[in-house]
């Protein structure tokens, strides 16, 4: 085989397995070492292995939804329990909601990207993917100092190609672990009790929420004082994730690279 030519097969071998991929981060232009990817399949964020008893709670507010009585309930209680959230908003959300956006930061908790219902993952490709990280993040700066640095696409789709994209944004694509499955048309307690009887929790779960779910605040008053309970305490998501020297597992779990 000419040189030539083996350079390419081997970017190709690269690209394929995604065994250790190289991404430079925007922030301070921080080389990040990473692998993303299992037997080639790029993964999302679903979980950390944090060696502590925390949890992650995270609320979804998209620009369809126009409750904005419930997401104010939602931080009073949060602010009750003394959670600190993560709220994954699209860009339109935060326009249409901008003093609500203001008061969620205030309160201690953060807002990072949430991409727009209408985007068809299988149809999006690497530079419709950076359009709209970039749209997030200047969205975001409108209301908080903080760089958005997370990305959820709505459903928890996501194909190789938006993954490695994100990636080598210097972004992090975030899904879960625990869904609160609130948007059923249960009580509070009945969906608290299916949750708890489906998943077994476990260190860096990162548990997903609509932030103006008619039964999520409810949900959120049983839950929390249960898992206080079992020592969990509950972070954001950018006190928990890996930003570097980490592999993933199957079901997305970051597991942090021991320092040689």
């Amino acid at each position: 085989m000419k040189k030539g030519m083996w350079g390419v097969g081997a970017l190709a071998l690269v690209l394929i397995t995604g065994l250790s991929v190289f991404y430079r981060a925007q922030v301070g232009k921080k080389v990040v070492t990473a692998s993303t990817s299992v037997n080639g399949q790029e993964l999302p964020i679903c979980s950390v292995q944090t060696g502590k008893k925390q949890i992650a709670y995270t609320f979804e507010l998209s620009g369809t939804q126009t409750g904005k009585g419930q997401a104010e309930q939602m931080l009073q209680i949060l602010q009750q329990q003394e959670i600190p959230a993560t709220f994954f908003a699209t860009p339109s959300w935060i326009e249409n909601h901008r003093s609500l956006a203001i008061q969620i930061c205030q309160q201690g908790h953060e807002i990072q990207g949430l991409g727009e219902q209408a985007v068809c993952v299988e149809q999006m490709t690497a530079k419709a993917c950076r359009k709209e990280l970039q749209k997030i993040r200047e969205t975001i700066g409108t209301v908080t100092e903080e760089p958005g640095v997370f990305f959820r696409i709505p459903g928890g789709e996501y194909n190789n190609e938006v993954l490695r994209t994100i990636y080598a944004c210097g972004s992090y694509p975030v899904a879960w672990s625990v869904d609160s499955m609130d948007w059923k048309e249960y009580e509070a307690s009945e969906l608290v009790r299916q949750l708890l009887q489906s998943c077994t929790i476990r260190d860096g779960e990162i548990l997903r929420f609509h932030g103006e779910g008619e039964n999520t605040g409810e949900m959120v008053k049983l839950l929390h004082p249960r898992l206080k309970e079992e020592g969990y305490e509950a972070v954001t998501v950018s006190q928990m994730v890996y930003k570097d020297r980490y592999r993933m597992t199957t079901d997305g779990r970051q597991i942090p690279e021991k320092s040689k």
